[in-house]
């Protein structure tokens, strides 16, 4: 049979690509990469026999066709929008939580099946950072760091971000990992580029005045750690999403210093829904105590650290991060 409508992932990409500022931002609230957007509008596109979008100087810009095609597929977007929330909403275990690709993959995934198993919550997925998908209904809650919190949403605090270096046991240059804050510069600097400038604000918590000379961007938290542990060079490790590859070995802490990096995780949802679900409250209490867990074994991975780097007695072996 010959498929006559497009699929629906390329259609919720064009949309949100029609609507976006910047291909790179709209990469980032899908939770792809730029190039993978890139590559869905081009087939889209291809199917529709139709260019939707100009390409100036490596930006998409919505044309005429565009905004005629835009203008006739939004109603049919908010109906499914719609229907599929009131489907979910029957089912009383299932609940929509969005959240980044990073945050899903390096922490949340592992643990749906206890969730499930434990705690009767079956967990819808939906892998992005932006407020809409909340006011839409698509997800009932959204757990993000590093975004400001809009009019219409309540925010609950969930952890404010440390961070402390890591890396391979050895890097692929083969070099082994620094072993002061002094030290990283002469390393490779692993970086995500939203939000950016974190290596910038570690070094000023940390009092010092350089700026990193050599840095390599990624575009997830996910892809950054993945580089590290391949050797290629020095990340920020983060509570939580950085947890399975301290726990597996493939990254270990180098350096010294675990600080601030004045970002905050919390936990939004939409102000129009005021009362939380029993689902919600539930799985919102799970999500503290996990969390709580979670930050006590980041905190022993700094004061293992600190108590095979410090001199015998030192106070500093027994400080938390």
């Amino acid at each position: 049979m010959i498929r006559k409508t497009p699929p629906l992932e390329a259609i919720e990409i064009f949309v949100a690509a029609a609507r976006g500022d910047s291909l790179r931002s709209v990469a980032r609230d899908m939770a792809l990469s730029p190039s993978a957007i890139s590559r869905r509008i081009s087939g889209l596109e291809t199917f529709l026999g139709v260019i939707l979008f100009d390409r100036v100087r490596q930006t998409l810009v919505l044309n005429a066709a565009g905004r005629r095609y835009l203008a006739l597929i939004e109603p049919a977007i908010s109906t499914i929008q719609r229907a599929t929330t009131m489907l979910v909403d029957i089912n009383p275990r299932r609940l929509s939580v969005a959240t980044s690709h990073s945050f899903a993959s390096g922490w949340l995934l592992p643990r749906l099946p206890e969730l499930l198993h434990h705690h009767d919550i079956d967990i819808e997925l939906v892998p992005c950072r932006d407020f809409n998908v909340l006011r839409s209904g698509e997800a009932k809650i959204g757990i993000w760091g590093g975004l400001a919190v809009p009019d219409d949403m309540i925010a609950e605090r969930m952890f404010d971000v440390r961070a402390f270096p890591v890396c391979a046991p050895r890097l692929a240059d083969g070099r082994l990992p620094p072993v002061s804050d002094a030290m990283l510069t002469d390393y490779p600097l692993l970086a995500v580029r939203s939000p950016g400038q974190l290596w910038q604000r570690w070094f000023t918590s940390a009092g010092l005045s350089r700026s990193p000379p050599q840095m390599r961007e990624y575009d997830t938290l996910h892809m950054m750690y993945e580089a590290a542990s391949a050797g290629l060079g020095i990340a920020l490790a983060m509570p939580l999403i950085a947890e399975s590859l301290l726990l597996s070995g493939k990254l270990m802490r180098c350096a010294e210093g675990c600080r601030s990096l004045g970002e905050t995780y919390q936990l939004y949802r939409a102000d129009s829904r005021i009362a939380r679900s029993a689902i919600e409250q539930r799985f919102a209490s799970w999500l503290q105590k996990a969390i709580a867990d979670s930050l006590e074994a980041f905190g022993n991975f700094a004061d293992h650290h600190k108590a095979l780097s410090a001199p015998r007695g030192n106070a500093l072996a027994q400080s938390r991060c």
